[in-house]
């Protein structure tokens, strides 16, 4: 219970002060009455102490809390047919429902369904209690992730979960070209899909369900730095030159050393005047197991830099070797009696597959793998892939190099990360990995995110920010992210503007608490008159029956 006196001004005091003044001289009259017997004292007491209360209790206007009834209605999204916004009302015992465009009325809860809903209706649902039941559309998406920005040769990664009609198959196309696929059953499935991004800038590819394009994946491949390599062999061969001209295309720095016999050898040098020619030690040399004891190859390792062995011919022993003489740990298990097993697109492999060791990581698609020591120790168990180039197959092989390339060299300074899609007018975060400086800004298009750095680590930072504008968007001088325009049509888009004002209407229920589900109440005018008349007949009746 409380009142609604405002004590701060003076006229409330006095009146105060009138009432106890009042008190004090009607108890005062009555216990100096010499004709009052005592019981008529206290009757009469008691009869202007009722008439005294009642008269604080006006001037203080008492009012108590009470709960009133909730109400509840359905709001259907405007993708939801009729016959399941039916259904759902009879299940969940709600009595009203409404449209977007006949909402009129506040209500203490509403219970949305569907996701399709216009900015303004959101809005006018803030102080209601929500819940929220998504409409899950069959053959169409109901999450969907993949890397708004990757380095070239990096597995893309695409997550996400859709409800399927019927059996059929899911795919990321590239033109004509499928890069990774899978079946799907008839209802929820979750999915996952990967490929190497080797296009450099913008790139994009699509997500297809059977023969419908459900999506077009938007994301900016950066271009790794280019390294000096050495190619170290006993004997020059088809699949060393071929990989050392494919180096020399792509901008890396390249050195074949070959020995002819015992006191010839030759040396021939790509890309001679490249940026990286000045290190002494190469960046990534490509040899034999052969040559693992090899100094150029130890010094390299204990250098920090990378190693890949190719060419295999018995996996066991060539495995022991490396171990011996670079401290890995490589161990490999037969699967198959015959003397290679074909991976397709032209691939074969050695008959083997490498057992799980820590520190190990593999090249996703491709029997290669790597393990960090001092430096990193690559082995590929692939047979000759120089017959891709000479096939004309160049897509193929430059996935298989760009992959292997991207999982042996270091981690790129300056890293930017952002999870796609990003869409305008709703916030992302995007953050940067071990920046060259301490950067507190980044600039993405016309807009500047301010960065705030991890507390547990200094080499991460992030920012926050929603893009007003759609379409590609310059990420400091180098890079690119795309951002989505919000349209009525992308199922994705309503769910994530349906997703965020859930979040922030949770978090803004959670700090007003319960307060919209009470009000006051309090005695009206009529009953204080009555009252009065009560006390004020009660006072006059008391001396006649004396």
């Amino acid at each position: 219970m409380h009142t609604t006196i405002n004590w701060t001004t003076p006229i409330s005091w006095l009146i105060a002060l009138a009432l106890l003044a009042l008190l004090v001289v009607q108890l005062w009259f009555i216990v100096r009455s010499e004709s009052l017997s005592s019981s008529r004292k206290w009757i009469r007491a008691g009869l202007n102490g009722l008439l005294w209360v009642v008269l604080a209790a006006y001037f203080l206007q008492i009012q108590w809390p009470i709960s009133r009834p909730t109400t509840h209605a359905l709001l259907v999204g405007d993708d939801v047919p009729s016959s399941v916004a039916r259904h759902l009302k009879d299940s969940l015992h709600i009595q009203e429902s409404f449209t977007s465009r006949n909402l009129k009325a506040a209500y203490d809860s509403v219970t949305l369904v569907g996701q399709q809903f216009p900015t303004e209706t959101l809005t006018q649902l803030s102080n209601a209690e929500l819940q929220w039941i998504p409409y899950n559309q069959p053959d169409q998406l109901e999450a969907i992730h993949w890397k708004g920005i990757v380095r070239q040769g990096e597995m893309q990664s695409v997550k996400g979960q859709l409800q399927s009609s019927k059996k059929q198959s899911l795919r990321v196309r590239f033109g004509n070209k499928t890069l990774d696929s899978v079946g799907v059953h008839e209802g929820v499935n979750v999915f996952a899909l990967q490929f190497p991004a080797f296009a450099k800038g913008h790139s994009q590819a699509e997500l297809v369900l059977g023969t419908t394009t459900l999506d077009t994946l938007h994301f900016f491949t950066r271009p790794t730095d280019p390294l000096k390599v050495q190619i170290l062999l006993n004997s020059p061969d088809f699949e060393s030159k071929t990989l050392a001209d494919w180096l020399g295309k792509q901008g890396y720095t390249v050195t074949v050393s070959a020995t002819l016999s015992k006191d010839i050898s030759s040396q021939i040098s790509i890309n001679k005047s490249g940026k990286s020619a000045a290190k002494a030690v190469p960046d990534l040399i490509i040899t034999e197991p052969v040559n693992a004891a090899n100094t150029v190859v130890k010094k390299a390792i204990a250098d920090g830099n990378s190693v890949l062995f190719i060419n295999l011919t018995n996996p066991e022993t060539d495995c022991r070797t490396i171990n011996q003489a670079l401290g890995s740990h490589w161990q490999v298990r037969k699967v198959n009696n015959e003397p290679l097993i074909p991976l397709g697109n032209g691939l074969n492999a050695l008959p083997y597959r490498f057992a799980d060791s820590p520190n190990q990581f593999s090249v996703v698609g491709y029997p290669i793998a790597t393990q960090q020591t001092t430096g990193r120790v690559g082995v590929s168990l692939l047979s000759e892939t120089y017959p891709l180039s000479l096939s004309g197959d160049s897509v193929t092989y430059n996935r298989v190099w760009t992959a292997v390339l991207a999982r042996l060299s270091e981690s790129d300074n300056n890293t930017v990360q952002i999870d796609a899609p990003v869409y305008s007018a709703i916030r992302h975060s995007i953050s940067i990995n071990n920046p060259t400086n301490r950067l507190t800004s980044l600039r993405v298009g016309q807009e500047t995110l301010r960065l705030s750095y991890s507390p547990v680590n200094d080499r991460s930072a992030m920012g926050t920010s929603s893009f007003s504008k759609a379409g590609w968007q310059p990420v400091q001088d180098s890079l690119a992210l795309y951002v989505n325009p919000m349209k009525s049509s992308d199922p994705i888009a309503d769910r994530a503007l349906v997703s965020r004002f859930m979040l922030a209407h949770s978090l803004s229920s959670s700090i007003e608490g319960n307060a919209n589900r009470t009000t006051t109440a309090q005695l009206p005018n009529w009953a204080w008159l009555v009252l009065l008349l009560i006390c004020f007949t009660a006072l006059w009746v008391e001396p006649k029956l004396g």
